[in-house]
């Protein structure tokens, strides 16, 4: 990987750390522990999507499997599941370290960016479908169902309609750092997205919509809707975490690939 796109990847990671920390340092209920090394995010729920550790050096090496150990250990003698999140390239000896210590890849994305200022949006939405940020209590649990949807009558779908209760309405809803998008049809919350506005950064997350509103263009127009709120709001760098299927999607609207981003799982080690 080339300084360049080191720089980018640490840029991605670091907005990521922004979003996976920016409520838990709010809320009693959540902990963050920081060290020169890792950050760990646990926040109060048997959660994957919210529970996270990212690795700050360059390269997990086999000498670091202690530091690693201990973040795995600490959640499975929760019983709770958490994600880790590695930015580094396949070629690293990361990837055999975090096997070596019985973690499972859960699946791969890849870490994209783009200047803001260069971006066009495409504002041709779909006539039925209105966007906004979220004004209400309302509108936040309906964020939080589309996004638990997702996830089917899982523990975890529940767990995610959770997380969003933590924290008070008027936290969300007045939040400097993350703001919340939800998209209606006939009153009916059918797509979300979310901005986290770090300090180097504006990072896209949550693009979802209802399995029965797919096809009808809905996550598009979120997605453009996102970026031209972006642009309102600051210049600079954008990022994202693509799918292997969406990755197209963003390079016709500006983004470049940086890295891929493997995250790995614990579930299997205490269920």
């Amino acid at each position: 990987m080339t300084t360049e796109l080191k720089q980018l990847a640490q840029l991605v990671r670091a907005n990521f750390i922004t979003r996976s920390t920016c409520l838990a340092k709010d809320s009693g209920e959540m902990n963050v522990r920081k060290t020169a090394d890792f950050i760990r995010v646990d926040c109060g729920l048997p959660s994957d999507t919210f529970n996270n550790s990212v690795w700050l050096k360059e390269q997990v090496k086999p000498s670091d499997t202690g530091l690693i150990e201990e973040t795995v250990e600490y959640f499975n003698k929760k019983q709770y599941p958490m994600a880790l999140w590695s930015w580094e390239d396949r070629n690293s000896c990361t990837f055999e370290t975090l096997r070596n210590l019985g973690l499972n890849e859960a699946e791969i994305n890849i870490a994209m960016y783009a200047d803001l200022d260069a971006l066009q949006p495409d504002m041709n939405c779909p006539a039925e479908l209105k966007l906004k940020e979220v004004a209400s209590a309302r509108d936040i649990e309906q964020y939080a169902d589309v996004l638990a949807s997702l996830f089917g009558e899982s523990l975890e779908a529940a767990n995610v309609r959770l997380y969003f209760n933590k924290p008070s309405a008027a936290q969300l809803l007045n939040h400097s750092v993350m703001k919340l998008f939800i998209g209606t049809v006939q009153d009916d919350v059918v797509s979300t997205g979310c901005l986290i506005f770090a300090p180097d950064s504006v990072g896209i997350y949550d693009i979802a919509t209802r399995q029965e509103c797919r096809g009808r263009g809905f996550g598009s127009a979120m997605f453009n809707f996102l970026l031209a709120e972006a642009r309102k709001r600051r210049t600079g760098r954008c990022v994202l975490q693509a799918s292997p299927d969406g990755i197209n999607i963003y390079k016709r609207s500006g983004f470049k690939p940086v890295c891929e981003v493997t995250v790995y799982e614990n579930r299997h080690l205490f269920e």
